[in-house]
């Protein structure tokens, strides 16, 4: 390893703390939550159908209750069932589970309880 090198490393491994108590302390930062803000509410419920619960369900949701962020059935049915869901039914993961685990590790957690359990922010 030329002195060059040597040196762009040490550098690199000198600020490596900074780095780490940077990210830390933004975990710390309060959300930015708006919980009356129907339309960004009703950006992430599309976001969550279309692309989290093909991996993590949310088995104590059911669709209906996207009425309470906006929704009408007909907007639910039209745009967020997609495999012949009914507006009642509770929303269930894609992937097997067994499956699931083999490929990460661990099943992926069910999400309808995540905000009780570890709070809004």
């Amino acid at each position: 390893m030329n002195k060059s090198n040597m040196k762009k490393l040490f550098t690199l491994l000198a600020f490596l703390p900074l780095v780490a108590l940077a990210s830390e302390s933004e975990i710390t930062v309060k959300a930015p939550i708006d919980p009356t803000n129907k339309e960004s509410l009703q950006r992430g419920a599309h976001t969550f159908i279309n692309y989290c619960l093909n991996c993590h369900s949310a088995k104590y949701m059911r669709y209906n209750r996207l009425v309470d962020i906006g929704f009408t059935e007909k907007q639910i049915k039209d745009n967020l069932l997609f495999a012949g869901e009914k507006v009642g039914d509770t929303m269930q993961v894609a992937i097997d589970p067994v499956e699931a685990k083999k490929w990460f590790g661990v099943t992926p957690p069910d999400l309808s309880v995540e905000v009780r359990a570890r709070g809004a922010d």
